[in-house]
């Protein structure tokens, strides 16, 4: 049998477990002496978590800039911000600190140090010539994956367009999760970032681009969120599912990041931003829908992820069934919705959502293809 090869980056080191976040400074002293710290408005801040960091920052006589910015979806304009913010201060790396917005602003301003006066190029699809400055990821959420990407996912709001920077310039050099910073989150916020990951984990499984070592991490990420992401956000206050969760997260993000999403992420992109629907939400409800129409060219795949989840089933179609009746429980149980109609969202709404410029790559790469019309029909199928 011939052995398919395939190249497989992750950051240079990740570390994980509780208390990590209090360590920064000596973990990251090696790398230089002056920091720029990427973050969100308000949470960072208000849950303490951007403190604790500052405060070892300087224990190890680290000196740092707070760029705190950064919007939910951020924008080309925040990161040129900050490209010149850091740029005018003369840094030696970027620490990005928060949730999947910060962690893609921060990742991006660091790869263009020295290799750009504005991300604009770079989005309408330039190539990165060089690596920029050190990139550390300390998540505070467990479920968007950024940390091990090599992409960095923006929006133009004018031409309401948004997409990814994609270079393998944009890897960290370091991670930090430590998963008491993701207890300040909410049961949604948990929720729908846990999800998330799930849904990455079982895109990163089915993908055309995955490799033995993704599926080795993938078949495990499902397998630790989908027993434990519930209980946390039942649960939150106990560290035991936090550390689940985390490490479910990362196991998942190493898998995705090495083959690719599929089309829930590709859609979630669409109708996420048109309408005002969580990314991790989107996704997750466009999941069951995804592995009904994918089951006749991937009902080996999934029929081994029910078997994985002591899913029941006679044979492979009825385990398909299965596993998808199972997800939308799964939804419940955290708490999630699972139909467009409970966000107001009409079929007739669905009508100029697809556009030539948002249809992207995951979509595309699907093994079952789509036309334009059964991209709507589909979606209409959510409603």
């Amino acid at each position: 049998m011939k052995t398919r090869s395939f190249t497989f980056l992750l950051p240079q080191e990740i570390l994980l477990g509780p208390g990590k976040g209090k360590e920064t400074g000596k973990l990251v002293s090696p790398i230089g002496r002056k920091a720029f710290i990427v973050t969100g408005k308000h949470s960072a801040r208000q849950n303490g978590i951007l403190s604790e960091v500052c405060s070892s920052l300087t224990e190890s006589g680290i000196l740092y800039t707070v760029f705190d910015d950064v919007e939910p979806e951020p924008s080309l304009e925040t990161v040129d911000r900050g490209l010149i913010k850091a740029r005018d201060e003369n840094i030696d790396m970027v620490i990005s600190l928060g949730g999947g917005s910060a962690l893609d602003s921060g990742k991006i301003i660091a790869g263009l140090l020295g290799n750009g006066e504005s991300v604009r190029p770079f989005f309408d699809g330039a190539t990165l010539p060089s690596p920029g400055k050190p990139w550390i990821a300390m998540p505070t959420t467990a479920g968007t994956g950024s940390e091990m990407t090599s992409n960095s996912v923006l929006t133009d709001y004018r031409r309401k367009l948004k997409k990814s920077v994609r270079s393998r310039f944009l890897v960290a050099r370091m991670v930090i999760i430590d998963p008491l910073f993701t207890k300040s989150m909410n049961p949604f916020t948990t929720a729908v970032s846990g999800i998330d990951a799930l849904v990455q984990a079982i895109e990163a499984y089915t993908s055309p681009h995955g490799n033995p070592v993704s599926d080795v991490l993938s078949l495990e990420a499902v397998k630790i969120l989908w027993y434990h992401l519930p209980s946390a956000v039942d649960t939150g206050e106990q560290i035991e599912y936090r550390e689940f969760v985390a490490k479910g997260s990362m196991m998942s993000a190493m898998a995705f990041a090495n083959s690719s999403s599929g089309l829930a992420h590709g859609f979630s992109h669409i109708i996420g931003p048109a309408f005002s629907i969580a990314h991790g939400e989107a996704c997750g409800m466009l999941l069951s829908h995804v592995i009904r129409y994918n089951a006749q060219v991937m009902v080996q795949k999934y029929s081994v992820l029910a078997d994985a989840l002591s899913l029941s089933g006679e044979n492979e179609k009825e385990k398909v069934e299965s596993f998808a009746l199972a997800w939308e429980d799964v939804m419940r149980k955290v708490r999630l919705r699972t139909r467009l109609r409970e966000f107001g969202v009409s079929e007739e709404m669905l009508a100029g959502v697809i556009r030539e410029d948002n249809i992207g790559k995951n979509i595309l790469d699907n093994p079952r293809p789509f036309s334009r019309e059964g991209m709507v029909d589909f979606l209409k199928e959510v409603v």
